[in-house]
């Protein structure tokens, strides 16, 4: 149990009023005040008026009483964790600015506390005799095989929590962290040595979208997946900013971020760079048009673009990507960043082909060129085609129900 310092007791003691405490084991009495002069019945009341003598006494009274600091350096590095760091977490995602913290920050701690530090022999050292040969110790004890940023990470979390111990006096000193060194595979395993989850998750992470790939999902698919794919593909806007979209921030031929999602958690965006407009295609503005006006998806509450049809809140990006589009495109499915990538690589490829690489923004580039790059070849013909096509039966109701379909397969790359 927490030892607490003892706040003292205020007492009527014939015409004075009395402050009673406790000086090395002694009852003592100091006498405040005469009643007649401060004729309040409330203790309380007089506690405040005399706040500043009361504080003095106490504060000699209350010397060596542990204070919270000291208690929480008795705790064992596990202990602490999860009975303070955690809360000091959740405490600074209300926090504005640099301090504020991220739930999907703080998910990502969790995560590797759960998988490296509990149960492992430094969790159970006493936090304040933690050294830096401890937690060598436990660096070296890390699966080689994990990759050096993995380490990298492991390490970043505990020198944060030795961090936090310091800035609350928890621990004195130095933080033993910043010593040691992370270990793990710099180069990373061979493709012929992961397995085939890992080895998609590989191929996702260097995948772009390119127009051909995209012109055949605003064909297959249906809504909400083909508008929320044309938005991905023709504004780069992230998984987390998608889902947060209201109807009031699709203004004057842009769409301006001013909120994002993870999970359940909606907050503010992660820069000010990302509050900016972002211009919209013709064709994209085609398709929010008729979205709109889609009666199966009217207006909520909240005034969100994209929502679950059961709960009327922001749309679940996974729950999208795992039941909506795959099977719709052969499960040739990359991930929600592929279409960002593909975006940006195709106009880092109209930039340079205008020689207008440096100094030019994305925006800017988008505005100029709506859709981007589609590249060279009969696969980006065949693309550019696609893509007018599903744009003119955006445009004219009556074409709605002619499906598209080109005698000829897709090109290859």
């Amino acid at each position: 149990m927490r030892p607490r310092g003892q706040r003292g007791q205020i007492k009527q003691h014939g015409s004075n009023w009395l402050f009673v405490y406790y000086l090395n084991g002694k009852r003592v009495h100091e006498v405040l005040g005469p009643v007649n002069v401060y004729p309040n019945r409330n203790p309380e009341h007089i506690r405040e008026i005399f706040s500043s003598k009361i504080n003095g006494l106490l504060r000699t009274a209350n010397a060596k009483v542990p204070n919270a600091a000291m208690m929480d350096g008795l705790l064992t590095l596990g202990q602490y964790v999860e009975q303070v760091y955690w809360k000091r977490c959740e405490d600074r995602q209300q926090l504005q600015g640099a301090n504020h913290m991220e739930p999907s920050t703080i998910h990502g701690y969790q995560k590797i506390y759960n998988k490296h530090v509990a149960g492992a022999d430094i969790a159970k050292l006493q936090i304040n005799q933690v050294t830096t040969k401890d937690a060598q110790d436990w660096l070296d004890s890390l699966p080689q095989n994990l990759s050096h940023k993995t380490h990298l990470r492991a390490r970043a979390f505990l020198s944060g929590v030795f961090t936090a111990a310091l800035q609350s006096n928890v621990i004195t000193g130095t933080n033993p962290m910043p010593a040691t060194k992370a270990g793990g595979m710099s180069k990373g395993r061979k493709i012929s040595e992961l397995t085939p989850r890992e080895r998609k998750i590989h191929e996702s992470n260097n995948h772009a979208y390119d127009h051909a790939e995209i012109a055949l999902m605003l064909e297959k698919l249906s809504e909400p997946a083909r508008t929320v794919v044309a938005v991905a593909a023709f504004t780069g806007l992230t998984r987390s900013e998608i889902p947060a979209l209201k109807w009031e921030d699709y203004k004057d031929g842009e769409i301006f971020v001013s909120r994002k999602k993870w999970r359940h958690h909606i907050g503010a965006p992660k820069t000010e760079a990302r509050e900016a407009g972002v211009p919209v295609a013709p064709l994209l503005q085609e398709i929010l048009a008729k979205y709109k006006t889609n009666k199966q998806f009217p207006a909520v509450e909240g005034d969100w673009i994209f929502y679950g049809q059961k709960e009327k809140k922001p749309i679940d990006m996974d729950n999208l990507s795992r039941r909506d589009i795959p099977q719709h495109i052969n499960s040739a499915w990359h991930g929600w960043h592929a279409y960002r990538r593909g975006l940006g690589t195709r106009l880092s490829d109209m930039a340079s082909l205008t020689g207008e690489s440096q100094g030019v923004g994305a925006s800017d580039m988008l505005e100029r060129f709506p859709l981007g790059c589609c590249g060279n070849g009969p696969r980006s013909d065949w693309a550019r085609r696609f893509l007018m096509d599903v744009w003119r039966r955006s445009r004219h109701p009556c074409n709605q129900s002619r499906s598209i379909c080109f005698s000829e397969s897709i090109p290859a790359s």
